[in-house]
């Protein structure tokens, strides 16, 4: 119950800044600009996770694929929606208390990602921009069915995960070159979900939910924009999750971003 009273504040906390934040934006009263911008992305982490009431860690590597909308304001706030698919890989994970021992050496879980991201311009020093950024994800993976294999007589299991993770932090631009925007971001990065596992072996049957956690709770992310053309850019950036014992962990992204027309409208 901590933990997930923990979890409610964190998101809790995230929402309530991007209310905040609008309801600033809506008591202005200037003319303002809104820009759309679609895109698709492409992101690859291993986060080490423990589970078991932190006795044990393994490793979960994420693959996803995904879409963009955002909306971006003149005052520099944007909001962008994120929908895509990912499969997650759970490696050594050992679930005891079935009938029958299960430890998963299966491919990737596909599964539905959705979430948000929120940034904030906060204060610009000639070539240096500095944002509030917040981001929220969830997956939910789809059952998958596995045959359980050594016995004489049909037995199966059937796994179901999903996870969350939210971050937030400053983001700090450099603006000094034409077309080529180097970036930097310090977040705290909180993930945690469940694995559910149901076995079955003639009349034998049992469940075993898992709850995951990961180990790092920081990141330091490092990366670029790059605009190819006017409404077209291309954005990459490499993350490193830590502290935790055994060293730390990494991220890789890369967006490609088309901006459609700006769309004028008054407070």
């Amino acid at each position: 119950m901590k933990r997930r009273s923990y979890s409610s504040r964190v998101i809790l906390l995230v929402f309530c800044f991007a209310s905040l934040t609008f309801a600033e934006l809506r008591a202005e009263e200037v003319a303002e600009k809104m820009t759309i911008k679609s895109g698709f992305g492409f992101e690859l982490f291993s986060r080490t996770i423990n589970w078991d009431d932190n006795i044990y860690t393994s490793k979960l590597k994420t693959y996803l694929f995904s879409l963009h909308t955002e909306f971006e304001f003149q005052e520099g706030l944007s909001f962008n929606l994120l929908l895509g698919y990912s499969t997650s890989q759970y490696a050594e994970m050992i679930f005891r208390r079935l009938p029958f021992s299960v430890e998963l050496d299966v491919g990737g879980i596909g599964g539905y990602l959705f979430g948000g991201e929120i940034k904030k311009s906060i204060i610009t020093v000639r070539d240096f921009e500095i944002d509030g950024l917040g981001q929220f994800v969830t997956y939910l993976g789809i059952k998958k069915q596995w045959e359980i294999p050594g016995l004489n007589i049909k037995g199966e299991v059937v796994g179901k995960p999903r996870w969350m993770e939210v971050a937030f932090g400053p983001l700090f631009v450099y603006k000094g070159f034409d077309y080529f925007y180097p970036h930097l971001s310090l977040k705290f990065s909180k993930l945690w979900g469940k694995f559910k596992m149901d076995q079955t072996i003639q009349e034998l049957k049992g469940s075993e939910d898992k709850k995951i956690q990961g180990e790092g709770l920081f990141a330091v992310s490092g990366g670029t924009t790059y605009e190819i053309m006017d409404n077209f850019s291309i954005k990459g950036e490499a993350s490193l999750f830590a502290p935790f014992k055994k060293g730390v962990d990494f991220g890789f992204s890369i967006k490609a971003i088309y901006s459609f027309s700006s769309l004028g409208r008054k407070s």
